[in-house]
């Protein structure tokens, strides 16, 4: 207990001196909370790492567990995994943003109505829509609503290659909302003037895209990009409720771990956790992994900078080149890639324009060695460092040229592609919808769905669920939750974004909060699973309360600094002439005038929380406490158990998706606002 608080209280001092040292009494809260939830977890996984640490028992050991993770296969292993899956589902994300994206600047009339399409799958809780494609996908032993109308077999418990893929699709489906935002707000960059003159140059819809939309939107959203494949790098959620890492495969079983081919770095991790009682080897594979996204967001960190180009291709090297020595990356090959990283930042110095063609050689033939080296080992020969190459790549030299289509096509053909395709989208936000409300309105527990209407009509489910089951309970504590949430929210927050807009110098917490963002995953949440232990927060309510509040800092932050930052100057210049206090400027003044703003963020925080399924998965071990999101992951269990009661299942998501409806549809539009500003991200 005395090493705990010792390096808790010492690396609380240094970090709020470095982020808090501006106005404290406004940035002071944040940053600690900052500092609780994101950063110490991982300060002291990494001190007790050099432990073999037991709850009632501590001894040094050096680098026996780091070294433990390190050469772990499984590690390794599951790494590679994460990496190809992450390429694919970005990859596929883009295709179908950006096609959605055109769709919706083409329509005038339904341009709305297809927007509040794109957006859905946003607004519905993950932990329901991913259970939900999971009896659509494979039912009971593959048997599924799917694999009667494909004719294919889609267990997701032994199909190796459908449960990557269709995993995959899950992710796009939840993360194309977003990334279709994105594109939106770069296209308005564009001037109409552009688009005019597309028009009169009689530019058919292939050569408008790769002449006009691609050149000046893809630039812009190229930060967002990569950091979509950082959050598909960090994914749980969908693993844990889909597959739980399966299927087995032979290549997996090690003598420390056993990887499946859907097991990503999250899974492991929190496998080890529940599988090791060693504190301190846990915390070792948490160190490695966060040594990892580390690098990564390193690299995406480096996309803001669009003109020093010259420190991404620096990082790259730099990347490749720590994970080709740790055995994730290409090996000792990885010096050929290296060797070309490195000339083309020489002819960068010198401002030679070729520099990009050098540096799309040499991740050529880094990919090309990486799918030579898959075609004769299979997943193992995946190099993370070769995937992070070719994304750099692609960013460094993508241009806009002249695209002249010699084959002119029809515009008939394209709105008739144009319409297929949004009728293939809308069925896919159509499905999971109608799949609840049959479960909710079916007497049966029946799965597959075999009929349109069920059977038997029942409302007896919404009873079943309030009497026998304490959906009200549950809906208490997800409601005591989410007043913590946005309490602590608003009583940290608030203050700091005001400081921020009085002072430049307060505005380096903002920084600090988007990394703390973008660097939390499972890696930090099971440290801070063993920190919650020490400070007796875990299975408290209050201690998930205040990890949701961290989680939404960010986007709560930058909701409400731009709103603070528009408020006049003036009546801020003119309150300090008549020697008025900072705290009476900032509740007399911005407090009033940003109510709108707040309860923009409160709702925002509402939905975070109500939604929140990782944080009472991990803390949780009481079902007394459990949150809707618990108690209806607990109706339905690991998957594939013959316990599972879908019927009661569909009927509290019908219930909690009201909820949440309500909320977004209340604060969507300023939410969407907020979040994806004019011309930018």
């Amino acid at each position: 207990m005395s090493l705990f608080f010792s390096v808790l209280f010492v690396s609380a001092i240094i970090f709020l001196f470095l982020t808090a040292r501006a106005r404290p009494f406004y940035t002071f809260a944040l940053a600690f909370l900052i500092f609780l939830i994101s950063f110490f977890p991982i300060i002291w996984g990494a001190t007790i790492s050099f432990f073999d640490f037991f709850p009632s028992s501590a001894h040094f050991v050096g680098l026996k567990n780091l070294s433990l993770a390190f050469t772990d296969p499984g590690l390794s292993l599951s790494i590679k995994i994460t990496s190809m899956w992450a390429l694919i589902v970005l990859s596929l994300k883009l295709v179908i943003s950006y096609i959605l994206a055109l769709s919706i600047l083409s329509l005038k009339k339904f341009s709305k109505f297809l927007y509040m399409i794109v957006l859905t799958p946003w607004a519905i809780p993950a932990y329901i829509s991913i259970i939900v494609w999971t009896a659509l996908i494979s039912g009971y032993g593959g048997e599924s609503l799917f694999s009667k109308l494909l004719g294919m077999n889609f267990n997701l418990s032994s199909n190796i290659p459908a449960a990557f893929l269709w995993t995959a699709f899950i992710s796009v489906w939840l993360g194309v909302p977003m990334m279709t935002m994105v594109i939106l707000s770069s296209m308005q960059t564009i001037s109409p003037a552009l688009k005019d003159l597309s028009k009169m140059e009689g530019l058919d819809p292939y050569e408008r895209v790769m002449n006009l939309y691609l050149p000046n939107t893809l630039p812009i959203a190229f930060p967002y990009i990569f950091l979509s494949f950082l959050g598909s790098f960090k994914e749980f959620t969908i693993f844990f409720l889909m597959t739980n890492g399966g299927p087995s495969m032979a290549s997996g079983f090690g003598e420390r771990s056993i990887v499946g081919a859907t097991t990503s770095v999250g899974v492991f991790i929190y496998n080890k956790f529940y599988s090791t009682r060693n504190y301190g080897v846990i915390a070792a594979y948490s160190v490695v992994v966060g040594v990892v996204m580390f690098i990564l967001l390193v690299i995406g960190w480096n996309y803001r900078f669009h003109r020093k180009k010259n420190s991404l291709i620096v990082s790259t090297i730099i990347a490749h080149a720590l994970f080709d020595l740790w055995g994730v990356g290409s090996g000792m090959f990885g010096i050929v890639p290296i060797l070309f990283y490195g000339i083309s930042l020489i002819f960068f110095s010198k401002r030679a324009m070729y520099f990009k063609k050098i540096f799309v050689a040499g991740a050529s033939i880094d990919l090309a060695h990486m799918l030579f080296e898959m075609s004769k080992y299979g997943i193992s020969a995946v190099s993370l460092s070769t995937i992070i190459s070719v994304i750099v790549a692609l960013t460094l030299s993508f241009e806009g040229k002249i695209h002249v289509s010699f084959l002119k096509i029809p515009n008939l053909f394209w709105k008739g592609a144009k319409m297929v395709w949004l009728s293939f989208w809308s069925i896919t936000v159509f499905l999971p919808i109608w799949s609840v409300l049959f479960m909710a309105f079916s007497k049966n527990n029946i799965i597959p769905i075999d009929s349109f209407f069920p059977s038997s009509f029942t409302l007896a489910n919404f009873s079943i669920l309030f009497h026998d089951y304490g959906f009200l309970n549950a809906l208490k504590n997800t409601l005591i939750i989410s007043i913590i949430a946005i309490s602590t929210v608003f009583l940290t927050i608030f203050p700091a974004a005001w400081a921020a807009v009085d002072s430049k110098r307060a505005i380096r917490l903002g920084g600090v909060i988007v990394f703390a963002s973008l660097f939390s995953g499972m890696h930090t949440l099971i440290p801070l699973a063993i920190t919650f232990n020490f400070l007796h927060l875990m299975n408290t309510l209050f201690g998930i309360g205040i990890a949701v509040a961290a989680h939404s800092a960010a986007i709560s932050y930058f909701l409400l600094y731009p709103f603070l930052s528009s408020i006049p100057k003036n009546l801020n210049e003119a309150a300090k002439l008549d020697g008025a206090s900072g705290f009476v400027r900032m509740t007399r003044i911005y407090l009033p005038i940003a109510i709108p703003s707040l309860t923009t963020v409160g709702i925002f925080v509402l939905m975070e929380a109500w939604n929140s399924f990782i944080f009472p998965l991990i803390f949780l071990s009481s079902q007394r406490l459990y949150p809707v999101s618990m108690m209806l992951y607990n109706l339905i269990g690991e998957y594939g158990t013959s316990y599972s009661q879908w019927n009661l299942f569909g009927a509290g998501s019908i219930l909690n998706m009201v909820v949440i409806g309500m909320f977004f549809l209340i604060s969507r539009k300023k939410i969407t606002s907020g979040v994806i500003s004019k011309g930018g991200i």
